[in-house]
This record gives C-alpha cells, sequence and structure tokens, in this order.
C-alpha cells in the first residue's frame, strides 16, 4: 500500500491505496479542482515508515504529479 499527502495551499489531503495511479486517480476524483494548488506531495510506504519521499517545490510537485497521472511514474 502507498500513501500520497498531497499538501495544497492552506490544507492537505492524504490518500491511501494500492499504488501511485490509483492515489492519482482517487485525489482526482475527489479534489480535481484542487490541482493547481498543490505545493508538495508525500509519499509512504505502509510497511515501513522509515521509507518515505517528499517532491517539494510547486513545479517540481505538479512536474511528478502529472507523469504519475499519465502513467510516465509507476
Amino acid at each position: 500500500m502507498i500513501t500520497m499527502t498531497f499538501v495544497l495551499k492552506n490544507r492537505s489531503k492524504t490518500i491511501t491505496n494500492a499504488s501511485m495511479e490509483e492515489c492519482i486517480k482517487a485525489f482526482v476524483s475527489q479534489y480535481e479542482e484542487a490541482e493547481h494548488e498543490i505545493e508538495s506531495i508525500r509519499l509512504d510506504q505502509s510497511d515501513d515508515p522509515n521509507e518515505y519521499l517528499i517532491i517539494s517545490g510547486k513545479k517540481s510537485a505538479k512536474s511528478w504529479y502529472e507523469s504519475i497521472k499519465k502513467g510516465v511514474i509507476k
């Protein structure tokens, strides 16, 4: 399982799913209007809390988000 935390302008949204692609699909279905607010993304593997990745910076986070959404990054 993968947990993705999307840090937005004044809030954050956390979604857990089987893959990054599924997390993005869930985010789009629930919060698509907030796509332009993404400031950073944190990815956690639920089986090991010491393993995580943070994509910080509006441009970098948006680039990763779009790449995952298109299936380029899996």
